[in-house]
């Protein structure tokens, strides 16, 4: 809708970004690095999977794949906040 944004999003297991799809739907959960007592929380539900970044042609040590998700504005500022400073995976419907 009108109100949607659109967050990027460096799932925690790198395998997931071959798993999604564009269209896909997820939820996006967050942990924090520091705490290991903290529990793991759903940042935002119902996301769609706008795009998944290609694969880089060499085999890199990091994985910089990106999924782009939708949200609405709300959702979207919480994910990127959440990303800024916790660990985020999806979990796919």
């Amino acid at each position: 809708g009108p109100d949607a944004r659109i967050v990027p999003v460096h799932p925690s297991d790198s395998a997931l970004t071959d798993l999604v799809r564009p269209g896909d739907v997820v939820d996006v959960v967050a942990a924090s690095d520091a705490d290991s007592q903290a529990i793991p929380r759903v940042v935002a539900t119902g996301a769609i999977v706008v795009l998944v970044s290609a694969k880089q042609k060499t085999q890199a040590a990091t994985n910089d794949r990106v999924v782009l998700v939708a949200l609405p504005a709300a959702s979207a500022n919480a994910v990127a906040g959440a990303a800024l400073v916790q660990t985020v995976t999806l979990t796919l419907h």
